[in-house]
């Protein structure tokens, strides 16, 4: 989802329950992720930028024999130390290939939902190609699932929040996170809500029509889900002791959907990683010093969920987290204690192609690729300077007006690639195709450890010396 596809920021758009969450709530204008799916979730549950654990080059590609290493505490895994129980609904996407990677071995005592990257929103079938095949994509817990055959996806996973929020209780505090796989291709929706953007007498190409109706109405589908959630908290009781957050985790792959922002999903430009997001509750509001209603400016990024979280849990932190703990600055409508952020930083160790973009204050530097990090990729020299606070939409490259400024942010960022981890992008591994098992995704065709190998390779710092 990008920045314009909720009500708040387009008119457009309907979205009636998000906007009234949000405005009871804190609207987050300034909430950013990474780039791509699995980074962003990377970082969610690792409180981690995902250049230091190898997991910055986009999202893990159909049957790549990699995930996130087995070896980082997570959210969930910290959570349930504190005597919460943990629950996935949805989308994984952090690797499946050993079992070690999946979710009850991440953190997660209960999972339902998909492994990969994405399949059909009916039929639970991923695909990539003819020659690879489908394979089915459903499981609970570590088993094959059929359960809600046919289902639109959206609604399969309300159905089982739901479920689960009955089945909690008050005994024991819980945490579950709804991964929805909406408004992800393939562009799919029940047709009640594809109408709902349907402009009769108008001609659509099939671009326009996936991105102004079907997918919009993805969207919409997803609205009503939550009503319907938020509802059944509120008939259990649990409501007022519940705090929900929302957000994508990054731009939409339309441009126009992430207006009036600049660039797309996997991009380092603003709508590639500036996303909506609110948190809402009476958990929040109980400890507002302002009036619900409120839109924070506080730069926030998706890792400062970790240290929030935990201590909001009565976590004591001892694990290093890049994230800020943000519930000052929402609760008090003040700044955030988060003053810089790396939106991504990538080396490829084969080849002098970089990536390094950053942020201090309003300040903004792109340096090297600005799309989604290719290796080999032709390098031009690529260089942008943004002062955000005058130009949000990055229109105006101040690179050879700031030269002072520019030459400080070229070495913030060189210091903070020193903390790199090479990613570690393998090609698709045959031995995890369907084919070979049962017409199904699932583990068993690779060993984790990748890592014991790769970070003690340092070449990365061969490059920066150079630039």
């Amino acid at each position: 989802m990008g920045y314009a596809d909720v009500s708040w920021n387009n008119p457009d758009m309907q979205t009636p329950v998000m906007e009234r969450l949000a405005r009871s709530g804190v609207i987050l204008d300034q909430f950013y992720t990474q780039p791509k799916c699995s980074p962003s979730r990377a970082a969610l549950m690792t409180g981690l930028y995902p250049y230091k654990t190898s997991m910055q080059r986009g999202s893990i590609g159909p049957f790549r024999p990699t995930g996130l290493p087995t070896g980082l505490p997570t959210l969930p895994g910290l959570l349930r130390q504190e005597g919460y129980s943990t629950h996935l609904v949805g989308k994984w996407h952090l690797g499946y290939c050993s079992t070690q990677y999946t979710p009850l071995e991440r953190g997660f005592d209960t999972f339902f939902g998909e492994y990969a990257q994405q399949a059909d929103h009916y039929t639970r079938e991923h695909e990539i190609n003819k020659h690879i095949g489908s394979g089915y994509d459903l499981r609970r817990g570590s088993n094959v699932s059929y359960d809600g055959s046919g289902l639109y996806s959206t609604l399969l996973w309300e159905q089982e929040t739901v479920h689960l929020i009955e089945s909690q209780g008050t005994a024991k505090p819980w945490f579950i996170e709804v991964a929805l796989t909406a408004a992800h291709p393939p562009y799919q929706v029940p047709e009640r809500f594809s109408q709902m953007y349907f402009k009769p007498g108008r001609t659509y190409s099939q671009h326009q029509y996936e991105q102004d109706v079907v997918r919009k109405g993805m969207v919409s589908a997803i609205d009503e889900s939550m009503g319907r959630i938020i509802a059944k908290l509120k008939a259990t009781g649990m409501y007022n002791n519940t705090l929900v957050i929302f957000t994508s985790d990054n731009g939409s792959g339309f441009r126009n959907a992430n207006a009036p922002l600049r660039g797309k999903k996997g991009s380092v430009y603003e709508g590639g990683v500036r996303v909506p997001a609110f948190i809402h509750g009476p958990p929040l509001t109980d400890h507002m010093t302002e009036k619900p209603g409120l839109t924070s400016s506080a730069l926030i990024h998706i890792t400062d969920w970790f240290p929030t979280l935990l201590r909001l849990a009565g976590h004591n932190l001892t694990t290093k987290t890049d994230g800020v703990d943000l519930w000052a600055a929402v609760t008090s409508g003040g700044k955030s204690a988060r003053t810089s952020m790396v939106y991504n930083i990538d080396m490829d160790d084969q080849s002098e192609t970089f990536q390094l973009a950053v942020r201090y204050n309003s300040w903004k530097l792109i340096w090297g690729q600005t799309k989604e990090f290719r290796p080999h990729r032709k390098q031009s020299g690529e260089l942008s300077l943004f002062n955000l606070a005058d130009d949000p939409y990055e229109e105006k490259d101040l690179a050879k007006v700031r030269v002072k400024k520019l030459e400080n942010m070229k070495q913030l960022a060189k210091q903070l690639a020193e903390d790199l981890k090479i990613a570690f992008q393998p090609n698709r591994f045959s031995l995890g195709f369907p084919r070979y098992h049962d017409g199904l995704l699932e583990p068993g065709w690779c060993e984790p450890g990748w890592w014991d190998i790769l970070w003690e390779n340092q070449k990365h710092l061969k490059l920066l010396r150079k630039l």
